[in-house]
C-alpha cells in the first residue's frame, strides 16, 4: 500500500535483459530512490504501455512515467526505433528519456542526442558504478 501514491514517481525501463532489470532495481532502491518502476522487454511494448497512458489520461487516470530508461539493442522494436516515434510525439516527447546500453558509439550518441535523451549511459560492468549511473537519474525527475 503506497501512502503518497499521487507524489510517488514512477519509472518505466524498456529492456529485454532482465538481469539488467534487477541491477537497475536494485539500484534505485540502494540509491533511496523509492520509485515505483515498471518493466517492457522491447520497443513495441513500450509504445503500447505509453498509448495506454495516453488513453488513460483522457479518462483523468495518469500513469505516464516520470522518466523511460530506455535500452537501444532489443527484440522486435529496438531503442532506436521507440526513440524516434516518441521524439515526434506530442504528449510522449516531454518525459525526460535516458538511454542506458552496451553501446558506446558515436553515432548512436549523437542520435539519441538529436532525438532528445536528455542522457546517454553506457552500461556499466560493476555494482558500484550501476549505484553511480543510476544515482544520477534523479536529476531528470
Amino acid at each position: 500500500m503506497k501512502d503518497s501514491g499521487a507524489d510517488r514517481k514512477m519509472v518505466l525501463v524498456a529492456d529485454d535483459d532482465a538481469d539488467d532489470c534487477l541491477l537497475i532495481r536494485d539500484a534505485l532502491l540502494d540509491n533511496g530512490l523509492d520509485w515505483e518502476a515498471q518493466f517492457v522487454g522491447d520497443g513495441i511494448e513500450l509504445m503500447e504501455y505509453l498509448e495506454n497512458c495516453e488513453i488513460e489520461e483522457k479518462k483523468n487516470i495518469g500513469c505516464f512515467p516520470n522518466l523511460i530508461i530506455l535500452d537501444l539493442n532489443m527484440p522486435r522494436k529496438g531503442g532506436r526505433e521507440a526513440l524516434r516515434e516518441i521524439s515526434v510525439h506530442s504528449r510522449f516527447n516531454k518525459i525526460p528519456i535516458v538511454i542506458l546500453t552496451t553501446s558506446d558509439e558515436p553515432q548512436d550518441i549523437a542520435l539519441c542526442s538529436s532525438l532528445g535523451a536528455k542522457l546517454f549511459i553506457t552500461k556499466p560492468t560493476m555494482y558500484a558504478e550501476w549505484l553511480e549511473k543510476v544515482g544520477h537519474l534523479k536529476e531528470f525527475v
